[in-house]
């Protein structure tokens, strides 16, 4: 059987492998394809597709837009989208900035809280979109904590003295830009937002799937959201959520996948048909 793995990070987020690197990791993983699915940016894009067409993988353009419901982080990811479609593009460059701006704040608040963190040491950190995890990964190095998780329950987590609010983008945007953009946006990791009647909202909207299968979803989440994508009409999709080795390791690339008739559907789904 032909699989894809359609959540995948690089560098150009919070990942650790290059785009390049990512898509030959797909290639020894034997991936037909492979989502590059980077948070709030679509930089990776290029260098991986131009690798996946020198070493015969499909690299499927994706993103994964953050937003918020009721003080809960919820993801959409966006496949087979229009790169140019200007309202999706601004909405990313504002994502930029917020992530700078929000950089800002946050090291003043872990200073003032006697942590020795500087701007500088996470910037080179990240060599993309910067965002807690790379505050999170000097946090380790400087030893204040042993792994993300805990940096994420002791200071960057949600009431947190490192924590500072996001820009305030929402599911239903972010789910009528994608499709605005001629996308297939998908709701990632439904079990860890813990909100089921979200899908009565997004699916009127027109969303097209939702991310059944996912490390974090044991093996009854993911037969309850495959239930329920079968229930509103959906594509029960599915990926890693690879994000590299390290603290933040959930498993290889490919240990979540689904067919790739999967992939066919959500291309099928897509308005935009510019990718080749």
């Amino acid at each position: 059987m032909t699989i894809a793995d359609l959540h995948a990070h690089t560098t150009a987020s919070d990942g650790t492998f290059t785009p390049r690197e990512l898509v030959e990791l797909a290639k020894r993983n034997r991936l037909q394809a492979v989502a590059v699915t980077d948070h709030d940016t679509m930089d990776g894009l290029s260098e991986a597709r131009a690798a996946g067409k020198e070493l015969g993988v499909e690299v499927i353009p994706g993103i994964e837009l953050s937003t918020t419901l009721e003080g809960r982080e919820v993801h959409v990811l966006g496949y087979f989208y229009d790169p140019d479609h200007q309202e999706l593009r601004d909405l990313i460059a504002k994502m930029r900035e917020d992530r700078l701006n929000r950089l800002d704040k946050m090291i003043v608040r872990l200073q003032q809280g006697g942590l020795a963190i500087t701007k500088d040491e996470v910037l080179n950190e990240a060599k993309g979109a910067v965002g807690r995890p790379h505050i999170a990964r000097v946090l380790m190095k400087k030893g204040y904590v042993s792994n993300i998780p805990e940096a994420f329950d002791k200071y960057l987590g949600s009431g947190k003295i490192g924590y500072v609010e996001r820009l305030k983008v929402t599911p239903e945007m972010a789910v009528q830009l994608i499709l605005q953009a001629g996308g297939s946006p998908v709701v990632a990791h439904p079990g860890l937002v813990g909100k089921d009647e979200l899908f009565d909202k997004l699916v009127p909207l027109g969303l097209i799937g939702l991310e059944a299968f996912h490390p974090d979803h044991p093996s009854e989440k993911r037969a309850h959201y495959a239930k329920l994508a079968e229930h509103h009409g959906l594509l029960a999709t599915g990926g890693s959520d690879f994000h590299g080795g390290g603290a933040e390791h959930r498993g290889d690339l490919g240990s979540v996948h689904v067919s790739y008739e999967v992939v066919e559907k959500l291309r099928q789904k897509a308005a935009y048909k510019g990718w080749n």
